[in-house]
């Protein structure tokens, strides 16, 4: 494990939150919310919803960015003031709607093949949900999931790629996705850069979230102070907690970094 726990570097988070330009960006299901045995049954940790209201009055920006659709981030959360980049950086929610790239809307068509293709070798407890701009296989409610993904996860790849399409991998998901070089680090390079941020921290717990954590390097190396916490869990995969910068134990201790974070922005 190369990263640190966070409350083994307070002095050096301190002083990135101090910072005027401050940024606060975060994946959701299993860092802001704890994993349920499916997307709907999710909710948000009470804590962490409160401390999200309150640091978004405190900083220029505070943003989410998920897997999920945009829209559903949204309703999940319910707060104003907030970012809400959804399908791995192919939508935001902008005024009440949900607006995404065109150039992932390209692929609709192709998606809806593949889904359709997806669907019909799908065993008891898998779920092929279908986000718009992407596909989004569930399979933890499978009998077998990792003979799911030995044996299903083939032949998904190859519907994938014969449409054109991209497969993914995620925690007890399988991501089907268009060939746009969009993902959560391009949404976190862009949105750091727009809003003029001197520092931030990125918080995830999923393979997707890898991306954000690269973003951060390379946004340092740009003068920025960038870092990024991986999320530890059961489930999470290895190099979660080999690429992030610091870390966190779970939900509980998500919400303490956050109580952390605001206590030190208002004093």
């Amino acid at each position: 494990m190369s990263a640190i726990h966070w409350s083994k570097a307070k002095e050096q988070i301190q002083q990135l939150a101090q910072q005027p330009r401050f940024g606060l960006f975060s994946d959701f299901d299993g860092t802001l919310a704890p994993i349920a045995p499916t997307p709907e049954a999710v909710l948000i940790a009470p804590g962490a919803r409160q401390h999200l209201s309150d640091l978004a009055a405190e900083l220029p920006l505070v943003a989410l960015i998920s897997g999920r659709r945009a829209g559903s981030l949204q309703a999940k959360v319910g707060l104003e003031g907030l970012v809400y980049i959804g399908n791995h950086g192919l939508e935001q929610w902008l005024d009440g709607k949900v607006v995404g790239l065109p150039q992932a809307a390209a692929y609709r068509a192709a998606l809806e093949q593949a889904h359709t293709a997806i669907q019909a070798l799908l065993p008891p407890g898998a779920v092929a949900e279908d986000k718009g701009l992407t596909l989004s296989i569930h399979y933890r409610q499978t009998k077998d999931p990792r003979e799911f993904v030995l044996t299903r996860g083939v032949q998904i790849h190859d519907i994938a790629q014969q449409h054109g399409l991209v497969l993914f991998t995620g925690k007890m998901v399988l991501e089907v996705r268009p060939p746009v070089e969009v993902d959560k680090g391009t949404a976190f390079q862009e949105l750091a850069l727009e809003h003029q941020l001197t520092a931030a921290l990125f918080l995830g717990d999923d393979i997707s979230d890898l991306n954000a954590f690269q973003a951060a390097r390379a946004l340092r190396e740009q003068g920025l102070q960038t870092f990024g916490v991986g999320v530890q869990s059961q489930d999470a995969p290895a190099e979660i907690s080999e690429q992030a910068d610091f870390w966190a134990e779970g939900v509980g201790d998500v919400e303490e970094l956050l109580a952390f974070l605001l206590a030190t922005r208002r004093n």
